[in-house]
């Protein structure tokens, strides 16, 4: 199964109440933000900024995504959030400055293992705003 995505932030919440919307699903999976497009599989080129997923194997994917994107937009306080890789990109698009809107987001779901595939994603892709690797699983590694 191929990468959904990528969309821009703004043009994935524009299309919410779309009946065929593209949109995560439970399912545990791999997310990935980037600066620019990408085609096919995300690279280095597209500029990577963060890369997620779960730590456990609830159907809580899509709300995950839901996480990252409230606190992208900043909807967090001095000491709650629902998402620290959120606040980075929050952060990251004051500093530049980006809208958040026109970020790039893309997911994936059909790996063996959903853990050691985000950090296999994040081994691949280098991220900028992932502060440490994310650990496989505690059954192949982690």
């Amino acid at each position: 199964m191929p990468w959904t995505g990528p969309f821009t932030i703004g043009a994935l919440l524009e299309k919410c109440l779309e009946p065929d919307r593209p949109w995560p699903p439970e399912s545990p999976g791999v997310y990935v933000v980037t600066r620019r497009y990408w085609e096919g599989e995300p690279d280095r080129e597209a500029d990577i900024l963060y890369v997620g997923g779960i730590t456990g194997k609830s159907n809580r994917f899509v709300t995950r995504i839901g996480d990252l994107i409230a606190d992208l937009y900043g909807f967090f306080g001095k000491d709650t959030g629902h998402h620290s890789g959120g606040r980075k990109l929050h952060e990251w698009c004051v500093k530049e400055p980006v809208h958040p809107s026109t970020l790039f987001v893309a997911w994936k779901t059909d790996f063996p293992c959903a853990r050691c595939a985000e950090h296999e994603v994040w081994e691949l892709l280098k991220p900028k705003l992932n502060a440490i690797a994310p650990p496989r699983c505690r059954f192949h590694g982690g």
